[in-house]
């Protein structure tokens, strides 16, 4: 069911009155998630501070470290990933080896 329509101000009218729908609808069924949440919580026996303190959790995984495997004197670094640097470049274009420069496990 497509409705047409003769002017721009057409539009503008029925895209205010989807929304205010849209509206409407989001309420009604806000108010029955609301009670759905009210009762789980009674359930289980949770507080508004336990939902409260989950909020601020971090969901995030905190990002690992990269080990360094490459050190030059001067105190550059690299871990071995992504893009060589200049320095390692600058190293291996004179001939010598990276891994010269490669940092002992220990």
């Amino acid at each position: 069911m497509r409705k047409e329509f003769n002017s721009i101000t057409e539009i503008k009218n029925e895209i205010a009155r989807l929304q205010r729908d849209a509206d409407k609808l989001k309420q009604k069924t806000r108010s029955k998630v609301i009670s759905d949440i009210l009762r789980s919580m009674k359930e289980h026996d949770l507080t508004p501070e336990d939902i409260a303190q989950a909020f601020h959790k971090n969901p995030l995984k905190t990002k690992a470290v990269s080990k360094i495997r490459y050190q030059h004197p001067d105190g550059h670094t690299w871990t071995g990933r992504g893009r060589t640097p200049t320095w390692i470049k600058q190293i291996e274009s004179e001939g010598r080896s990276r891994e010269d420069f490669a940092v002992s496990s220990n």
